[in-house]
């Protein structure tokens, strides 16, 4: 079972999104902001993490910045999220070096596909 963690801002789409992928069978954490993420990351030997992009404090693109540079983060697998469009979105993971992408308004199905598609990269 692939272990994820959630680092969002927003409690409710974090919660919303734990409860999804806990029904697909992940096992899944949640970490609201983006202040201590690294030592939660560095704490347990996650598969992938879901990353807010727009966070107050410390944008999604520089914290993955933050987890690449970190030594037990360097290999781990990053998923941006954002309600941004998809395509800017795209753009924006692959600009900092993240697995993929989805977007929060993605249906069930679609946001399990990046979850898998970004597990196996």
């Amino acid at each position: 079972m692939a272990k994820l963690l959630i680092i969002d801002d927003d409690p409710v789409y974090a919660d919303m999104a734990r409860q999804r992928m806990e029904r697909a069978g992940y096992s899944v954490d949640v970490h609201i902001g983006p202040f201590g993420a690294t030592a939660a990351i560095g704490d347990n030997a996650y598969d992938l993490v879901i990353l807010d992009v727009f966070m107050p404090g410390l944008a999604g693109p520089d914290l993955l910045g933050i987890i690449r540079k970190s030594g037990a983060g360097a290999n781990t697998r990053v998923l941006l999220c954002s309600s941004t469009d998809p395509g800017p979105l795209a753009r924006i993971a692959e600009e900092c070096g993240a697995n993929g992408s989805i977007s929060k308004a993605a249906g069930r199905a679609e946001f399990l596909r990046a979850i898998d598609e970004a597990l196996a990269s």
